[in-house]
């Protein structure tokens, strides 16, 4: 009789304590690292030993007795002591000897950067090192991979030119392209991550392992992940509904037409699936699907620095109609309600406006909309029963500089428990509102559709949350 293996509370505790001194090692090995800058192995090793990690660092080359001034070991056999992880950058022919002389050093994990294994048609080579990893008793992330990045520890062990800012956002990415134009896309827009993992081939360590471990690390708030294919289905539904009881999970699914699922499967020998069954089983894992780089970390800023709301209603203030027009039409699109306002606050809406204004909801303040028009309307709005989140929008019109109704919204919206976003069109008239609104955790977007977006992401993980919660999930 066949056991089918269960993914509960148990097998979330247990991986996230395997997997733990793998992301958070106290001790570390290169094995492959080099002093060229201009070689993986290179770059790895500036970029560990430039990162503010305060563990051991070990250097492994059998050719050179330093590297960057540190002293470099022969050989594992010859580390003074036992270490956490090891990051393997030899050619992929060499990796199974190095994975078999790791045995007696009590090694908890291996990134394995080298590639050509399965994704090149290698699964014998592949399998060999699951093998032997197996029989050691060590988790493997990889092969063909990008690294990992623990900002909490401040451990960089990738490749990349670009630091990753500390923060609570932590991405999962089965690309290694995708993490380094994600890290430096990010960068700029002062997008934080609390963990950057690059999962390669997933030999061993999927991205439901990984999920688990998240799911419990104290350092991350929002989950955001860029697939390819998923080889496990159940285990990614199962995990991903008790995970999402805690955190939203923010998927980028890649590989939905046939040309992409073939590229996928050559990329990191992952087989992409029907499309229909994809999007299907990633609702069911509990995941908000997005279809770019912009939406994943458009719902996730805003997830991460505002309340959820109660509901689906949402109160739109602007001081140009036809972007509030705008706003409405996407919010609808993504299923949201923009409720008429009743008629009593209607009413004191309007003693703050002038008598051209428009208060039914979207409220249209018009162009001479200053710091005491945003204030006081916001603060009516939020405090309606039958308002959930609110969307602010400015334009400059000559009359109101961006400054002015972005303080007004960042005071307002503390006062309450409802989530408030902004939309500020514009470039450089509106950049000082823009950042006084993300200094003040107010998440602000550059167009309608993408304020909408986020908007929606919100209430979705809010209403699949309490159904969750609500649900007998077996645990």
């Amino acid at each position: 009789m066949i056991h089918k293996r269960r993914f509960d509370s148990c097998f979330i505790s247990k991986t996230y304590e395997e997997l733990r001194r793998v992301f958070e090692p106290e001790s570390v090995a290169i094995i492959g690292a080099s002093d060229k800058i201009d070689k993986v192995g290179g770059a790895i090793t500036r970029n560990v030993l430039n990162s503010n990690y305060g563990g051991k660092v070990y250097l492994v080359n059998p050719n050179l007795p330093r590297i960057f001034g540190r002293k470099a070991y022969s050989s594992v056999e010859e580390l003074p002591e036992d270490v956490d992880l090891v990051e393997i950058i030899v050619p992929a022919s060499l990796v199974p000897e190095t994975m078999r002389r790791l045995a007696g050093k009590n090694v908890a994990g291996a990134v394995i950067i080298s590639a050509g294994f399965a994704e090149s048609g290698n699964s014998h080579l592949q399998s060999e090192v699951v093998e032997i990893a197996r029989r050691l008793g060590i988790r493997v992330i990889g092969p063909n991979c990008f690294g990992i990045i623990n900002t909490d520890i401040g451990l960089d062990l990738t490749f990349t030119f670009t630091n990753a800012l500390r923060g609570s956002i932590a991405f999962i990415s089965q690309s290694g392209a995708m993490c380094c134009g994600t890290l430096d896309w990010a960068y700029n827009r002062e997008i934080g991550f609390s963990k950057f993992i690059n999962l390669g081939n997933e030999c061993d360590v999927d991205i439901s392992d990984v999920l688990a471990y998240l799911s419990l690390d104290p350092h991350t708030k929002v989950i955001c992940a860029y697939v390819e294919g998923v080889k496990d289905g159940r285990k990614l539904i199962e995990v991903g509904r008790l995970v999402a009881r805690n955190k939203p999970i923010i998927v980028l699914k890649a590989g939905s037409s046939e040309a992409g699922a073939r590229a996928s499967l050559s990329h990191t020998g992952s087989i992409a699936g029907s499309e229909n069954v994809v999007d299907a089983g990633l609702r069911q894992a509990c995941m908000l699907r997005v279809n770019d780089v912009d939406d994943i970390f458009d719902a996730a800023i805003a997830l991460m620095n505002q309340p959820l709301p109660e509901g689906d209603r949402v109160g739109i203030i602007s001081n140009a109609g036809g972007l509030a027009v705008l706003v409405s039409d996407w919010c609808s699109k993504f299923g949201l309600q923009i409720p008429v306002l009743p008629s009593e606050v209607q009413r004191k809406i309007k003693n703050f406006l002038p008598p051209i204004a428009s208060t039914s909801n979207p409220i249209d303040m018009t162009g001479g909309a200053d710091y005491e028009c945003y204030r006081n309307v916001l603060d009516t709005v939020l405090a309606e029963d039958t308002i959930d989140c609110v969307i602010c929008i400015f334009v400059s019109q000559g009359l109101v500089t961006a400054a002015q109704p972005a303080r007004a919204v960042v005071e307002v919206a503390g006062k309450y428990s409802k989530p408030v976003l902004a939309f500020w069109m514009g470039e450089r008239s509106t950049r000082e509102g823009v950042e006084i609104l993300r200094r003040g955790r107010i998440p602000c977007y550059p167009s309608p559709s993408r304020v909408a977006m986020a908007t929606s992401a919100i209430v979705y993980y809010s209403k699949l949350r309490k159904t969750l919660n609500q649900t007998n999930i077996p645990s």
